[in-house]
């Protein structure tokens, strides 16, 4: 029980907001790929890429988010003098606001702009979009009332309700 304690005190001590992200996203990096790349319900190449991507987004996550929040961490200064407990207050606070810029804004463009051709390189016949059903065309179908119209608007019947859209029957 004693070691317990002693790691509980230590790692209360030096609680920044920078260590918990880094974690969760670590745990994010070593989780998500795994959960991607079992789901038995999409092809094999669908598995491996999303399971690239979501390892990838990870890589480029956790250095960007621990620079973001030392940057943060560096302009304490300005607030406070070191040493003071309004030094630490502003530590935290600038390391989480440089943590939040990190998540909201930087990783999703750093990952726009680099995994599409990392993902083109790793994965050159593999496309994405490929699997996704073609939406909002006519479903052809023959009329009876109108020959010369052979089309029918697919939004005109039961089917494109939200009901069944959504999956849910009672």
């Amino acid at each position: 029980m004693a070691f317990i304690q002693k790691l509980c005190e230590r790692l209360g001590q030096n609680n920044k907001p920078i260590y918990t992200v880094l974690a969760i996203a670590c745990g994010k990096g070593t989780v998500r790929p795994i959960l991607s790349i079992t789901d038995k319900k999409e092809s094999p190449d669908a598995r491996k890429y999303a399971a690239l991507r979501e390892l990838m987004t990870e890589f480029i996550g956790v250095p960007t988010t621990m620079t973001l929040g030392l940057i943060g961490e560096s302009f304490a200064g300005l607030f406070a003098k070191k040493g003071s407990a309004k030094y630490k207050n502003a530590n935290s606070v600038l390391s989480f606001l440089g943590i939040c810029l990190a998540a909201g804004y930087f990783v999703p463009k750093f990952c726009n702009i680099g995994m599409p051709p990392v993902m083109k390189k790793l994965m050159p016949n593999y496309d994405p979009n490929a699997s996704l059903p073609v939406q909002n065309q006519p479903l052809k179908v023959r009329n009876n009332t109108d020959k010369n119209s052979n089309y029918y608007n697919i939004y005109h019947t039961k089917v494109n309700s939200p009901y069944f859209r959504a999956g849910m029957k009672v």
